[in-house]
This record gives structure tokens, sequence and C-alpha cells, in this order.
């Protein structure tokens, strides 16, 4: 039996998280911290910042590389679907592809594309991943940074009151 492309996608899924779960990687991260809360991190401005102990900037720092390696671990997960559905579609139209008439490899791509089910579908999938990737880019990094900020204050902090 032939699986669809979704069913193949959510094989790849499990034996992903399976691999994740060999390197001692948990499957979902439940000390990431609500939306709410990380919005009044990200809304901080200086006066409520300076008033944060040295304490506070540790905590919220460390929230925030939860968050962080939570955003990066989805940014992965993406690009690890956009790849499988770019290299699956690739196979799925490889014998069709010159059968199409066009200026270039993409004219002929899409046409194959258009009139394979199959393809269609992987298709959707590569799409719909790499417009989560778009979503995400940068996403990890930004709070990642603001993580070291917050380390790099609190550091000051303790300084200061020594």
């Amino acid at each position: 039996m032939n699986k669809t492309s979704k069913e193949e996608l959510e094989y790849w899924d499990k034996i992903l998280d399976e691999y994740e779960s060999s390197l001692g990687i948990p499957i979902s991260i439940t000390s990431v911290e609500s939306s709410e809360e990380l919005n009044l991190y990200l809304s901080m401005n200086r006066d409520a910042i300076e008033k944060l102990t040295p304490e506070d900037c540790f905590q919220i720092a460390y929230r925030l590389g939860q968050m962080a390696f939570h955003i990066q671990r989805n940014l992965n997960r993406e690009i690890a679907r956009h790849n499988w559905a770019e290299d699956s579609l690739k196979l799925v139209i490889a014998d069709d592809i010159n059968n199409y008439k066009g200026y270039g490899y993409m004219e002929k791509l899409y046409q194959a594309i258009k009139n394979n089910d199959r393809a269609n579908s992987l298709h959707k999938i590569q799409k719909y991943a790499k417009q989560r990737m778009d979503r995400l880019s940068y996403l990890a990094n930004s709070l990642k940074n603001l993580s070291d900020i917050l380390l790099s204050i609190q550091r000051n902090k303790v300084r200061n009151v020594n």
C-alpha cells in the first residue's frame, strides 16, 4: 500500500522525534512560559528593567533561552519537512519533467506539479513548511540576544551591588 504524502511526512516526523528522544531531548518543553508572560518580558521598558533584581534578570534570561530553544526546534522541524518534500517532489516528477515545454526547469517543474496529484500534494507541504520557516526565522536568535542582554544587565547589577 502506498502512503499519502501526509502519511509519509507523519512517519518521518515520528522518526525524527524518536531520534531527538534518543539524544535525551524531551518531546515537548513544558516549562516554556505562556505567551502572556513572554509578551510582558518583550515589552518591558527601561524603567521596568532597571527595577529588576539580578535574580529576576537571570530568571527572565533563562525563560527567554527556553523559548529560543523551542522556536529553533520548531524551525528545524519545518526545514526538515521542506527539504523532505522538495526531495520527494523531485523524485516524483523526475521521469516526466522533460515531457513538458518551457523556457527553463522552473516552468517545466510547475507544469509537472500541476498535472500530478502526488507532486501537487508534496508541493503544498513544501510551501506550507516554507511559510512557517519564514515566520520563525530570526525569532530564536532575537530571543537569544535578549536573553544575553539580560544576563549582561544581571552581571552589571551584581558588580554594582558589590
